[in-house]
């Protein structure tokens, strides 16, 4: 960090729950059938309970969580909600890539960089927990640099909906190879400052997260039928 940048705004006890939270989501280890109570977490936080509570109303008010009986559990979304989430995506992400590129700074290109060679080592060693680790870096790494953070903060959003998606496809090397080559192509673009390709790449790269996740749908209905 340079002198003159200001240093991150120190994030209070129930911001720090919900990055705790968050990220457990992010990374699978919340599942489906967990139930998220807020004196367990904390408990477990060492933190009361009040910001343990309003993090999961947060999370529940983004509907990423269900509030239920006996605490909160994840959301489950449908076929039909997932293929909408990716249509509205369809219509933000590549515009967005296109304007991050044109305002990406060396800092910025620097993190992408950083998260994509990461990304790069976790494939190429078949390590799906850390490559999307990396991946999840990589995303959050451009779309941040787009100039409209109203647009980022929606994106960002958005793609925690899907989460599933990428915990059900990125651990097939297939799926893997066609993530790592959205990425390459993605970096490139900014490196370019090439808002076309940008835009492009942005967009390949949904579509085959889209076709992935139905592909891995489809096979898993084929082995519960037989």
């Amino acid at each position: 960090m340079s002198k003159n940048q200001p240093a991150a705004p120190k994030l209070n006890i129930r911001q720090q729950v919900y990055k705790h939270l968050r990220s457990r989501m992010r990374s699978g280890d919340i599942r489906y059938d967990d139930r998220l109570v807020d004196h367990e977490i904390a408990a477990e936080l060492q933190v009361s309970r009040m910001p343990v509570r309003e993090a999961l109303l947060q999370l529940t008010n983004e509907g990423l969580l269900e509030g239920t009986s006996r605490g909160f559990m994840l959301r489950r979304f449908t076929p039909a909600d997932i293929a909408q989430i990716f249509e509205i995506r369809m219509l933000l992400e590549p515009e967005a890539a296109a304007a991050a590129c044109l305002q990406a700074s060396l800092e910025g290109l620097a993190l992408m960089n950083k998260a994509a060679n990461a990304a790069e080592k976790a494939h190429a060693a078949a390590d799906p927990m850390q490559y999307m680790i990396a991946n999840d870096a990589f995303r959050e790494g451009w779309i941040t640099l787009c100039p409209n953070p109203h647009l980022s903060t929606m994106i960002l959003r958005l793609s925690d909906h899907v989460e599933a998606v990428r915990l059900a496809t990125l651990r097939d090397t297939r799926y893997r190879e066609l993530s790592m080559q959205a990425t390459r192509g993605i970096l490139q673009s900014f490196l370019d400052k090439n808002p076309e390709q940008a835009r492009e790449h942005v967009r390949t790269n949904l579509r085959h997260a889209s076709m992935s996740y139905y592909a891995t749908l489809d096979e898993m209905l084929e082995r519960q039928a037989g």
